[in-house]
């Protein structure tokens, strides 16, 4: 190997390294940090259009579980993003959507997008921290698209306890989860709740629907 090869692959090397690292240290933030320092990574990175990849998700595996558990009921979307779940669900499914995401950036683009696909009747959007918010009313569907595995998972079988209060008799847990990576938050929830669904799709792309142990039928 010449060289300048050498030192190509070395560059290459470690530039990956230190991608590697960043994406790290993110993940880090994004899990352990304050709410305010989680807010300022999140708002830069829609600002910068990291995330424009979810503008648009006609086909997503996740919304016939969520119109299906819906049953034309309210919805909660914690974790939102831009707003795409709250716009292309089928309009019928729902009779109300709130979304609910730590980024204010996210939330103003999920607003214009429910505006233009004039769903301000019934979808509502805000900037909350998962840990802190606290919902106005019961849902028939809680949903964690993205959101589940960004916080210390430590704290994901507390904070699903927490809004259990916050389902109705008859609602769900609606969970996407990426990759195998994440087997201990699937073990978690099938240990302590009642999993009425579990599908895998494509990538390893886990979606469960669950509800508390004791809304087990007897």
């Amino acid at each position: 190997m010449s060289h300048a090869a050498s030192e190509t692959v070395m560059a290459r090397w470690f530039g990956a390294a230190v991608t590697k690292a960043r994406n790290v240290a993110r993940g880090l933030i994004q899990r352990h940090a304050t709410g305010s320092i989680k807010k300022k990574l999140w708002d830069r990175e829609f600002s910068q259009g990291r995330w424009d990849c979810l503008d648009r998700m006609p086909d997503d595996c996740l919304y016939p579980h969520v119109e299906r558990y819906a049953n034309q009921g309210s919805v909660l979307d914690l974790g939102c993003g831009p707003g795409t779940t709250g716009t292309e669900l089928a309009a019928n499914a729902y009779s109300s959507y709130t979304g609910v995401d730590i980024s204010q950036v996210a939330v103003e683009k999920a607003r214009n997008r429910a505006e233009a696909h004039h769903r301000t009747a019934k979808n509502s959007y805000l900037q909350a921290d998962l840990f802190s918010y606290v919902p106005t009313g019961s849902h028939d569907v809680i949903l964690f698209g993205d959101s589940l595995y960004y916080i210390p998972w430590r704290t994901i079988l507390p904070l699903l306890n927490r809004y259990t209060t916050y389902l109705k008799p008859s609602g769900v847990f609606v969970v996407r989860i990426y990759g195998l990576r994440y087997q201990t938050i699937l073990d978690m929830i099938e240990s302590h709740f009642d999993v009425l669904e579990k599908h895998v799709y494509a990538d390893e792309v886990f979606v469960l629907a669950f509800r508390p142990l004791a809304q087990r039928p007897h």
